[in-house]
């Protein structure tokens, strides 16, 4: 330790932080935790509708139901835990800080799109409202998750070979 500075090396961690990887896991949080939901959605109010689309204004028809909102609210927790469990994966070290800023940029995108976005208005306001405050602390839940698993696998003993 350099007693100059106020921190030590052994203060940063085991491994330093991967850029790219970090990149990645931020990316690949956003994608799965925004794409995810959207096309799972498409696909349930097509199936439910049990007719062509043509216009957002027959998707939001069907889509505003009860059942398919609800199914939309559950959607959103699973993939966003998914989320955030795969993108601390993918950085391997300091995962719920990588997690948390993209849950702070996806966040930024749902409020831009729920209010300024080009289809805003086919969503009631309390969903828009639902989704946005779920989102993210699902996503650092996810995350939090792997973090534990992570820290599980590295208590346990390396497997002896029996001789």
């Amino acid at each position: 330790c350099d007693w100059s500075s106020d921190v030590c090396s052994s203060d940063l961690g085991d491994a330093p932080m991967n850029t790219p990887r970090m990149f990645a896991a931020v990316i690949v949080g956003i994608l799965v935790a925004y794409g995810l939901p959207l096309q799972l959605e498409g696909v349930l109010v097509r199936s439910f509708a049990g007719r062509n689309l043509y216009t957002a204004g027959d998707y939001f028809m069907t889509r505003n139901t009860a059942t398919l909102l609800a199914a939309r609210i559950v959607i959103t927790a699973v993939t966003s835990l998914l989320a955030g469990y795969m993108a601390a994966r993918i950085a391997r070290t300091d995962g719920v800080r990588v997690v948390a800023i993209s849950a702070a940029a996806l966040t930024m995108m749902l409020i831009y799109d729920f209010t300024k976005g080009e289809f805003a208005w086919g969503t009631p306001i309390w969903l828009r409202v639902v989704l946005i405050l779920l989102t993210g602390p699902v996503m650092l839940g996810g995350a939090a998750i792997r973090s534990q698993a992570a820290s599980l696998t590295a208590a346990e003993p390396p497997p002896t070979s029996g001789t």
